[in-house]
């Protein structure tokens, strides 16, 4: 037993001893920098930032009028006779009015328009062709699909298997 404590006794000498060298100076005095104890607490006290936020594209549902929406300005869009009407310039050079929908939407062109410009902004400045589901980022669940990273990795998807022909009922088995 009292080896025991014995032990326990010069653990205890040890490691103040191993202390007191940390935090003294040659001369024996106690060595605190004020500047470290405060950057210390405050790197304790400070949150952490927040992490980067994940950026999830709409989804966009190609509209009919899209094309000239995605270019209208302010003076396009009309109203004549109480509906709304979007002028273009068409391949022939000429200007040309489109019907739009019955009454005043001139708003819901313009929130189209910006819609139609921040799609425009995720696929190189042009309308995508297709529906496109929303999804997240890269390897997000819900994201792209396997095929889009076969693609990417020069792996051409799996074909479809064939659909058999239906056996007809006029066919009968011969024995």
């Amino acid at each position: 037993m009292n080896m025991k404590r014995l032990a326990t006794q010069l653990a205890g000498i040890a490691c103040v001893a191993t202390l007191a060298g940390c935090a003294n100076n040659d001369q024996g005095n106690l060595v605190v920098d004020p500047n470290k104890v405060n950057a210390i607490i405050a790197g304790a006290l400070t949150p952490p930032p927040p992490p980067p936020p994940v950026i999830v594209e709409e989804a966009y549902v190609p509209g009919p009028n899209d094309v000239y929406i995605a270019a209208v300005e302010e003076r396009d869009v009309v109203i004549v006779g109480g509906d709304t009407f979007i002028w273009y310039v068409g391949p022939d050079g000429h200007r040309h009015r489109r019907f739009y929908a019955h009454g005043d939407h001139r708003h819901d062109v313009f929130a189209r328009r910006d819609e139609l410009h921040r799609v425009m902004a995720n696929h190189e400045g042009h309308l995508p062709d297709h529906a496109i589901a929303g999804h997240g980022p890269e390897g997000h669940p819900g994201g792209p699909q396997a095929n889009h990273a076969a693609l990417a990795a020069g792996k051409a998807p799996a074909p479809a298997p064939a659909a058999k022909p239906a056996a007809s009922s006029k066919e009968v088995k011969k024995s």
